[in-house]
């Protein structure tokens, strides 16, 4: 049988990158701050970037469905009987 490839990162690994690359938003927000011109657009387009990928992280290894590997089969009512 072929297995099936899963991108999805483990829960600590998506938790632990999610943490870094939110603090890593932050610190390109502050040297954002003192900078003009392009530089300071292209720590702020950084921030937004790094914010919105660590909140995706973050989120996908808090809210991970719990997957059932036992059985490929969800459960249905009309095999109660059997």
């Amino acid at each position: 049988m072929a297995t099936r490839l899963t991108l999805r990162p483990k829960k600590r690994t998506s938790l632990s990158t999610g943490m870094l690359l939110v603090l890593l938003g932050f610190v390109s927000l502050t040297l954002s701050r003192g900078r003009d011109g392009f530089d300071r657009g292209l720590f702020t387009g950084a921030c937004v970037a790094f914010m919105v990928l660590g909140a995706y992280l973050l989120g996908s290894g808090t809210f991970r469905k719990p997957t059932d590997e036992g059985s490929g089969d969800a459960w249905l009512p009309s095999r109660d009987e059997r």
